[in-house]
């Protein structure tokens, strides 16, 4: 399957907190974002949502023009 694996490595070596999310969800983000939490549970990318485009613009520093082809949903 076509999925990428995103975990919390221990310092044991184990993994925990593990997350699967397919290729083509990380590939329908406007941004190609490989941040676990920017994806809801269908796979859609929340580049459509005021808080998580708050987030994007506070933290990492994207700019509101970055989403003008992008409608809140």
């Amino acid at each position: 399957m076509n999925e990428i694996q995103f975990g919390t490595l221990n310092t044991d070596g184990s993994v925990s907190n593990v997350r699967m999310i397919k290729q083509d969800s990380i590939k329908g983000c406007p941004f190609f974002i490989l941040m676990p939490d920017h994806y809801r549970e269908d796979g859609t990318c929340k580049c459509n949502d005021s808080i998580e485009r708050n987030k994007m613009i506070k933290e990492w520093g994207y700019e509101k023009s970055d989403f003008k082809n992008i409608d809140l949903g």
